[in-house]
């Protein structure tokens, strides 16, 4: 009887609280294999019992859709509960629950930046991959305020939840003149980076909108004279700040020769790029970022899957 009711105890810290089989193991003083045979034993014992409710309320048929539309891999819907305003802290709980069971060893990860991607790494547990590395993507910010939006700042906050190296791109986000960035591409210390980025495993990105309340024109990285040259082309939004138009092309970009970052190239051969994005101002973003062919994973909020879903008539 004294096993059976720690095996229910289990049961509840693992289902109801969420803790980590590694957090069970440790207030236990067990290894994480004993509290992974206890878990697995649950539903055999009749402590656990698993369903699959609400099949119609559910999302299910949404991240189908959009799975079949876009020809990816997988679409994960996060509940945001009609807070059409805060659907943030939701996207990035679900995000990150799900980026703790994919990461796995040996892993070379490479991150943009913002708040999205942000909240999601602040999110995550504790997790030592010590073999694995974090990547840079885009160039540094000077950004005052919240440093956590800075791109160097995301990496490195990966990296230390991660227990892993960290390999830093030292070149501003933008820049001027084309001729710096020619210039920039000569050093050593910034080709290397490149190479880094090539080997990427894995990468977590946010889709970013062509508006004046982007992070991209709210810390004056973009001018409102660049936004209004690049939705003139057609652009949309940007995923790692390669911009894409709504048909997912991202050719003859204006602002492309001024602009450090991994490009799209570079994109399509990670194998598996997650996109987390939500948001009413980034429907076309993000349906844009999709067309673009370099997204594998989708982590989104109910309600911006519903507007796509409604956009594009999937339903």
């Amino acid at each position: 009887m004294e096993e059976k009711n720690l095996y229910i105890k289990i049961a509840h810290w693992y289902y109801t609280l969420g803790m980590t089989q590694d957090e069970i193991a440790k207030r236990l003083s067990f290894t994480r294999q004993k509290v992974n045979r206890i878990i697995n034993s649950l539903v055999d014992q009749g402590i656990v019992s698993i369903t699959v409710n609400g099949y119609n309320t559910s999302h299910v048929n949404y991240e189908s859709a959009l799975e079949e539309y876009f020809h990816i891999r997988q679409v994960i819907i996060a509940e945001s509960y009609d807070m059409e305003n805060d659907f943030l802290p939701t996207l990035a709980d679900r995000a990150a629950q799900y980026l703790e069971a994919f990461l796995q060893s040996d892993m070379t990860i490479g991150v943009s930046w913002g708040k999205t991607l942000a909240a999601v790494i602040a999110r995550l547990p504790y997790k030592r991959r010590s073999d694995c590395t974090v990547v840079q993507m885009v160039g540094a910010q000077n950004i005052t305020g919240d440093r956590m939006l800075k791109s160097d700042e995301v990496a490195r906050s990966l990296a230390n939840k991660l227990d892993c190296a960290c390999y830093m791109f030292y070149a501003p986000t933008v820049v001027d003149y084309p001729e710096t960035k020619t210039m920039l591409m000569k050093e050593r210390t910034i080709r290397e980076s490149f190479e880094w980025m090539k080997k990427c495993d894995v990468g977590l990105f946010g889709i970013g909108q062509l508006t004046k309340e982007s992070t991209m024109f709210q810390r004056g990285f973009l001018k409102e004279k660049d936004i209004r040259q690049l939705l003139e082309d057609g652009f949309v939004g940007d995923i790692c700040m390669n911009h894409v138009r709504l048909d997912g092309s991202w050719d003859d970009n204006c602002m492309e020769n001024r602009l450090n970052k991994a490009g799209m190239d570079i994109l399509k051969n990670i194998p598996n790029v997650i996109a987390i994005a939500g948001g009413a101002d980034k429907t076309d973003a993000i349906i844009g970022c999709l067309n673009s062919g370099v997204v594998d994973i989708l982590i989104i909020d109910d309600l911006s899957a519903e507007r796509i879903v409604k956009t594009l008539k999937l339903s």
